[in-house]
């Protein structure tokens, strides 16, 4: 399964009604420029784990991925993301990973 490759939606002075959309079970992914929140959104009933993918290695071994949970019902932002969450594909993309995505939304938002 391929990543829910999601697009960065700009918040204006005039307001943002972001949209949401159901992440793959694989995981989401996105741009990074350092300006960008993933936003969350739990509506099930049960904890989700959000896994953070760093992408940077400390001599030529990986670093633990940070990781953080959802409560049943509520939402998180997470973010900005410095540099070492870029993967190392060349493309400067942000992997995360979800342990659930029933019920469950995001949205990528950026500066």
């Amino acid at each position: 399964m391929a990543r829910t490759a999601l697009t960065p939606q700009r918040f204006a002075t005039t307001g943002l009604a972001p949209t949401y959309v159901t992440p793959d079970a694989a995981g989401v992914s996105f741009k990074n420029s350092g300006k960008q929140l993933l936003h969350v959104k739990n509506a099930s009933g049960a904890s989700v784990t959000v896994t953070l993918k760093i992408g940077a290695t400390v001599e030529g071994q990986a670093v633990t991925a940070p990781t953080a949970t959802v409560a049943a019902g509520a939402d998180k932002f997470f973010g900005p993301f410095s540099d070492a969450y870029d993967q190392p594909d060349g493309k400067d993309n942000v992997f995360v990973d979800l342990s659930s995505v029933t019920s469950v939304t995001v949205a990528c938002l950026t500066l």
